[in-house]
């Protein structure tokens, strides 16, 4: 038995003994010393070895490197001891010292404080090598956001007595570079002037010192190969991709170019279209509202708007969370996509409660009649942009929100109106000035939304070289709580042209009525007296014939329609309206004739925020009753707002002996404009315009060969003192003593 006995002794023995040696090669415990501004935490979280852990030594040389990678220390050391538990790891570390001071020296074209909002390290902060290395590099990335991209950028640390740190940034300045020109590798397609104009990033142009084009932004540029890709996508190459801009700056530092390389692929036309799920509608009328149609080529923006087009078809039958998922297929054999629907509708939804919300001033029954939907009501999408664009249109408000929230009866939701209101009175005394008012005195005194009722009072005052006008305007856009717009006007004018002067006095009442969500009717009573005296000897005996005074009294039916999407910026939507004017007759009054006038004009968007405007007018007035027609009652074509190019009236009859501008008993006038954005931070537009037409007599004798042409180009702001108009039109056929050119600005006036 002595030999079993002792071979057991000796294997307890021998586990005994790996068994401590194990234990010795864990990790019993792991401390931190030397910290004393930095929370242990941070160097805890460094440390990738844990207690109770195999204790590794190359695990431990990567939780040195860690410690030293957090920037605060500048030497990091481990001590290990052996206990019976198991090894002690103690990290001993030596910290940076805290800053005391920040140096900003070398920057001239940005201002210190400017540079110290970009640091990542700051005044008081223990010094981390880290965060000045990324500090260097949000000042480049600073210096190149406005241009100067070979801006250089070091530090330096000065220790101090006292255990403390000077850090200073010392800054190289480069010259600002521009872009200066983009091109591209392999469009064989499309010309790079087009694929320019789908990109953010812009070259340098000649309004560069006031839009800020030219300027590299590096977000916008890798934003640009998407939109590249983008713009391929809507005509058909739907595998187009575009590679990753090269840059390249000039030895100057000056110029910067930037390369594009795209793989167009191939133009892929639609296969199939169809639809699957819940299909409430016949499907020939889904394919005919849809604008794309099986054969044409595949366009990515004709096919999200179908999408959203049958979204709102569905949410307008009441299926508020209608669901419509698009399916595409793609065949790169054949070049073709195959197009599905699938639609899932949901349940039918109506509107619970209405909460108008923001409104500290304006009623809540003002802001509910704007609305196109009511509680109780089947849930409408198209309704509801509706709403939106009503409560933006009466300029009362900010910003709108209509947000709809659920409730717990899933076939019920509430809508909160959110509305922000802004000021909508004003008092205002300004200086403008125009090239046929010249210096312009203007007062005004304002309120759009009294006491919050939704109704406006106008007092306005104007005083120039040629004319004296007054103005008091009542509007009640909703009379009596009816759906009837009254309003009320009081006037006195004075103009003194070069043969003559006029006055007229009076008065109007109108009442309008929507007959549609976008057409109006209405009627206007108008009573002036009006005179005309101090006629010249030389006038025209157009002009000698109207002497005296007299009045008028008349009756004006309208129908007008307005459908644009925003009353101050239009972008889409039809304004026009006709009209006929009586005077006289039945209405008593000396003068005596009838007026009509018309026009239409259309807002069109474009590509790049830009917009184009076409407008069409045509006018008459004829007497009766053996009566003259009164000369301010005649068309004066020709100015800035019929005719640019030519001067007042000069685009229609003239005196034969004195040359005056007599005014015509018909206009026709024809505008195209083309309304881009300059810079937007600042609403600044340009236009580009078109104008044709002439005032004239004998309507018999009109021809199209007689219209009179100009074109020409301007600037519009909305500038904080009012809106500015700068346009230069050029006469394209000039007759004896015409100018070939007609410079119109106008400041202080709404156009």
């Amino acid at each position: 038995m002595k030999g079993p006995a002792v071979l057991i002794v000796f294997l307890c023995l021998i586990l005994s003994t790996l068994a401590f040696s194990a234990e010795q090669e864990r990790i019993a415990k792991i401390e931190v010393t030397g910290n004393e501004r930095i929370d242990k935490g941070i160097i805890a979280n460094a440390i990738k070895s844990k207690e109770k852990e195999t204790y590794d030594q190359t695990k431990i040389r990567e939780d040195i490197k860690n410690v030293y990678k957090t920037g605060f220390f500048s030497d990091v050391q481990v001590d290990v001891k052996e206990t019976d538990a198991g090894k002690t790891v103690t990290f001993i570390v030596i910290e940076r010292p805290p800053v005391n001071v920040i140096y900003i020296s070398g920057n001239k074209k940005i201002k210190t404080d400017d540079i110290k909002d970009k640091l990542k390290i700051k005044q008081g902060t223990v010094l981390n090598t880290e965060r000045l290395r990324e500090s260097v590099d949000e000042i480049i990335k600073l210096y190149g956001g406005k241009g100067y991209y070979a801006t250089k950028v070091n530090y330096q640390i000065d220790y101090e007595e006292g255990y403390r740190a000077t850090v200073r940034f010392v800054i190289e300045e480069a010259q600002r570079a521009y872009v200066r020109k983009i091109t591209f590798k392999g469009n064989d397609h499309f010309k790079e002037s087009v694929l320019k104009g789908a990109m953010r990033t812009r070259e340098k142009g000649i309004f560069s010192w006031f839009t800020g084009s030219g300027i590299l932004d590096e977000e916008a540029l890798s934003d640009d190969g998407k939109l590249i890709e983008a713009y391929y996508y809507d005509h058909g190459y739907v595998r187009a991709k575009a590679g990753m801009p090269n840059i390249s700056l000039s030895k100057d530092g000056k110029s910067i170019s930037i390369a594009l390389a795209v793989d167009e692929g191939k133009i892929y036309k639609i296969s199939d279209i169809a639809f699957k799920g819940d299909i409430i509608f016949p499907e020939d009328d889904l394919a005919k509202k849809l604008k794309s149609k099986k054969g044409n080529t595949f366009r990515a923006s004709l096919f999200q708007e179908d999408m959203l087009m049958l979204t709102d078809m569905y949410q307008d039958e009441g299926f508020a969370f209608a669901d419509v998922a698009p399916l595409t297929a793609i065949d790169d054999d054949a070049l073709t996509v195959a197009v599905t629907y699938e639609i899932e509708k949901g349940s039918e939804v109506y509107f619970n409660r209405i909460n108008i919300i923001g409104n500290t001033k304006t009623r809540d029954k003002v802001i509910r009649r704007e609305l196109r939907v009511a509680e109780g009501d089947r849930y409408s999408s198209t309704k509801l942009k509706m709403s939106k664009r009503r409560l933006r249109n009466t300029t009362y408000f900010k910003d709108t929100d209509l947000k709809t929230v659920k409730t717990d009866d899933p076939d019920k939701v509430n809508l909160d109106v959110s509305v922000q209101e802004k000021p909508t009175g004003t008092l205002s005394v300004g200086v403008g000035y125009s090239t046929y008012e010249k210096v312009l005195l203007t007062g005004t005194i304002s309120q759009e939304n009294i006491l919050g009722t939704g109704k406006k009072v106008y007092l306005t005052a104007s005083i120039s070289s040629i004319a004296r006008n007054f103005d008091l305007s009542l509007v009640d856009p909703y009379f009596r709580d009816m759906n009837l717009s009254a309003a009320l006007g009081l006037f006195n004018i004075e103009r003194y042209f070069t043969t003559y002067n006029y006055k007229s006095t009076g008065g109007t009442t109108t009442f309008t009525r929507p007959l549609t969500e976008y057409i109006r009717a209405g009627i206007r009573y108008k009573y002036e007296r009006i005179s005309v005296y101090h006629i010249d000897d030389s006038a025209s005996s157009v002009v000698k014939d109207q002497q005296g005074t007299h009045d008028t009294s008349s009756v004006t039916l309208s129908l007008s329609k307005n459908s644009i999407d925003d009353v101050l910026n239009p972008s889409r939507g039809v304004i026009s309206s006709i009209s006929t004017e009586v005077a006289g007759g039945p209405f008593l009054g000396y003068n005596q004739f009838v007026k009509y006038v018309g026009t239409y004009g259309r807002y069109i968007p474009s590509y790049y925020d830009t917009t184009f405007f076409l407008r069409a007018t045509a006018g008459s007035v004829q007497p009766y009753g053996g009566k003259l027609i009164p000369i301010y009652e005649k068309f004066f074509v020709g100015g800035i707002n019929t005719i640019r190019g030519f001067r007042y009236g000069e685009a229609g009859p003239k005196d034969p002996i004195t040359d005056d501008v007599i005014g015509g008993k018909n206009e026709m006038i024809f505008n195209a404009e083309w309304i881009f954005p300059i810079y937007k931070p600042a609403g600044l537009k340009g236009v580009v315009f078109f104008d044709a037409g002439q005032g004239f007599d004998d309507p018999a004798g009109w021809r199209f060969k007689n219209l009179r042409f100009a074109s020409g180009f301007g600037i519009r702001w909305f500038s904080p003192m009012g809106p500015i108009r700068l346009e230069l039109g050029f006469n394209l056929a000039p007759k004896e003593g015409e100018k070939p050119y007609v410079f119109d600005f106008m400041i202080g006036r709404a156009f």
